[in-house]
């Protein structure tokens, strides 16, 4: 019998699996064959959960509208206070009008919020708002002066011989003059005194006469840059003092004060016209009657209070919009500002515990435009948006002298990345973010003490990131987050997820990041644990957990896999399962969908299997009775054929639909060369 031919078994390519089950944040600037596969290299409006694993991010409401664009949200105790458009808004009534239509900061200080708009620096005092120059501080800047003249007596004694004395200063008039109680009149020259006969040996010469007299004086306190009124305090130990010469001239027509000490030591009010009259172009002062010798020895007895407008004083504080609060030891009693277009290159500092008074000394100019601060332990980091020699950050340290006068000197430099002039300066845990032109760098205590330069936290987004109007961006934290809102997106930096980049090696680490979208924050902020944002149509929006709509919109969220090319990118591939582990939410909707062609199609959809039964989510069209709220394993049968690369993305896109994703396989066979 012939023997049978045999032609062997053709055996069947070796199945193969592709596994993801942890994941990171998003990588939109790695070539699609370097996406490590626990990234997405497109997965908007996902967030990660307490394990790092993506999730659907929560919905926003709208909470409040003022019809204007917001500019600045703030909190003094109980009150929020709300900058929108050009007006200010206590718990959503207006309680001031006339602001500058632009992004606004504030501090406290206090039981006070002290806003800084750009146009006029406003205080809110718990109750109502007003412009801080309707209370501002002041100042007594001389002391001990003298008036223009004074009636004194000189002393002299006789020798026998000579007729002539030189006084110590020439008399203006010679009132009397006496020789041992008997009236004589000798003449005058100048400095000298002649007589025709010598005066016997110790005989008592009294001059009484008016003398010119320098004003003299002692600083005590600097000119108000808010305030255009300014005291100063005159000792009159004579009683025949009358005329006083300020230290301006110019006065405005304001009512010049007096005060003089009467015998109890106390301060009585005089008025103008009443018991003085004032000469404003020349800054003289002239009293009815003399000052009375004053009844406490050593002790100045009169002040005077005048008001002169220093042109461009009041606007070197009104004109800036930035500002933070910093003092010695890293103390926050004191407001620092900048961002005065008329001088980016200065700033400003009030007195300790006292926003109202701006001396005219405490200013700084830097090497560049003051982007702004951030507090970095017990110093202060001031960024310059062009610094003209490469030193980008400037670190002060206040300085307290041995008088007790604090002074901030630069301490020193920091080379790095300059800072964008933006709203972008957040402090997260050990470090400060600020944001470059080349994404988002970090400032950290060893750059402090150390010699680092600042490093770059943002790799994953920063091809994308670049990109956008970062003039426009606002920053804030949120829990672990590092929040930017600009060109309707918001970028999300995970503190909390740290990675090692070989494109940024001089980097210790780089944050996880993650985007989302639709959202047209024009500030933000964090209150009560939930982020806020204002937006530039006037409503103040609350994202709340467990919510999945943007206001009654559907949040298109969906996470992409990297390109898969399987073990050979060279081979044909064929997909025959998909597997997915899903978190189990009370209304849960996914879809599956792959590439073709460049398209994207829809493998399979899921609904009720996926979702357990809440009463608080009871939705009749995603009905279930399931009480099961473990992640759910799903798996599909398909066969994606010879390909040499695919994608796969799992989309959540319809209202009040939650999503997450623990886990992510592929079952696959490679066999043949890939051919098109």
């Amino acid at each position: 019998m012939p023997k049978a031919l045999d032609f062997g078994g053709a055996s069947s390519p070796a199945k193969k699996v592709f596994e993801i089950t942890s994941f990171a944040g998003i990588d939109l600037s790695s070539a699609p064959a370097d996406i490590d596969k626990r990234r997405s290299p497109d997965a908007p409006n996902m967030m990660p959960d307490a394990l790092g694993n993506p999730v659907k991010r929560p919905g926003f409401e709208i909470t409040g509208s003022f019809e204007k664009r917001i500019n600045g949200c703030f909190f003094l105790g109980e009150h929020r206070v709300i900058h929108a458009g050009e007006s200010l808004f206590l718990d959503g009534n207006e309680i001031w009008e006339g602001m500058n239509d632009e992004i606004s900061s504030a501090q406290v200080i206090g039981n006070k919020l002290f806003i800084f708009d750009g146009f006029e620096a406003l205080v809110f005092d718990g109750n109502d708002a007003h412009p801080l120059a309707e209370d501002a501080y002041i100042p007594t800047v001389l002391i001990s002066k003298n008036a223009d003249e004074a009636e004194r007596i000189t002393v002299l004694k006789g020798d026998g011989v000579s007729t002539e004395f030189i006084l110590e200063h020439e008399p203006k008039t010679v009132e009397s003059v006496t020789l041992n109680g008997e009236n004589v009149t000798p003449t005058f020259e100048g400095h000298r005194v002649k007589f025709a006969v010598a005066p016997e040996k110790d005989a008592e010469i009294k001059i009484s006469a008016v003398f010119s007299q320098e004003p003299g004086g002692s600083l005590l306190e600097d000119f108000n840059l808010l305030s255009r009124k300014w005291k100063e305090s005159f000792l009159c130990d004579t009683g025949t003092e009358q005329d006083f010469t300020l230290s301006k001239q110019n006065l405005s027509y304001t009512a010049v004060r007096a005060w003089i000490m009467d015998d109890n030591g106390e301060m009585q009010e005089k008025k103008e016209e009443e018991d003085f009259t004032v000469d404003r172009d020349a800054g003289k002062i002239h009293f009815i009657n003399p000052i009375p010798k004053t009844p406490v020895t050593g002790q100045d007895n009169l002040i005077i209070e005048a008001e002169k407008y220093f042109e461009g004083y009041e606007n070197k504080i009104n004109y800036c919009r930035k500002s933070i609060s910093f003092d010695t030891g890293g103390a926050t009693t004191r407001i620092f500002v900048c961002g005065n277009p008329e001088t980016p290159e200065q700033d400003f500092w009030c007195a300790a515990n006292d926003p109202t008074y701006w001396p005219d000394t405490f200013y700084s100019n830097l090497s560049g435009e003051i982007a702004g601060y951030s507090i970095i332990g017990d110093r202060l980091a001031t960024y310059i948006a062009d610094p003209k020699d490469g030193r980008s950050i400037a670190i002060r340290k206040a300085y307290l002298d041995e008088s007790g006068n604090t002074s901030f000197p630069i301490e020193k430099y920091i080379q790095g990345e300059k800072a964008v002039p933006a709203n972008g300066f957040v402090f997260m845990d050990a470090e400060q973010l600020f944001l470059t032109e080349r994404g988002v760098y970090a400032l950290t205590t060893e750059d402090i003490s150390g010699e680092k330069y600042t490093q770059n936290r943002s790799f994953y987004i920063n091809k994308v990131f670049c990109e956008e109007e970062l003039l426009k961006a606002f920053c804030a934290k949120w829990k672990q987050f590092y929040v930017i809102a600009v060109g309707g997106k918001l970028y999300l930096l995970d503190s909390s997820q740290k990675s090692y980049q070989r494109g940024e090696p001089l980097s210790s680490f780089q944050y996880e990041c993650y985007l989302w979208t639709g959202i047209d924050a024009r500030i933000l902020w964090e209150e009560d644990g939930e982020l806020f944002f204002g937006d530039s149509e006037g409503n103040i929006c609350r994202f709340t957990e467990g919510r999945y709509s943007d206001n009654g919109k559907a949040i298109n969220a969906y996470w992409t896999v990297p390109d898969f090319s399987g073990g050979s990118f060279w081979k044909n591939k064929t997909v025959r399962m998909v597997a997915i582990e899903a978190a189990a939410f009370p209304q849960n909707e996914i879809r599956l969908e792959s590439t073709k062609n460049g398209f994207w199609e829809v493998l399979r959809e899921w609904k009720g299997k996926i979702s357990f039964f809440s009463w608080e989510s009871l939705n009749w069209a995603n009905f279930t009775w399931s009480g099961n709220t473990k992640p759910r394993t799903l798996t599909l049968k398909t066969k994606i054929k010879k390909f040499d690369k695919t994608s796969f993305r799992i989309v959540c896109d319809k209202e009040n639909m939650a999503f997450g994703l623990y886990g992510f396989a592929l079952e696959y066979t490679e066999n043949g060369r890939y051919k098109k």
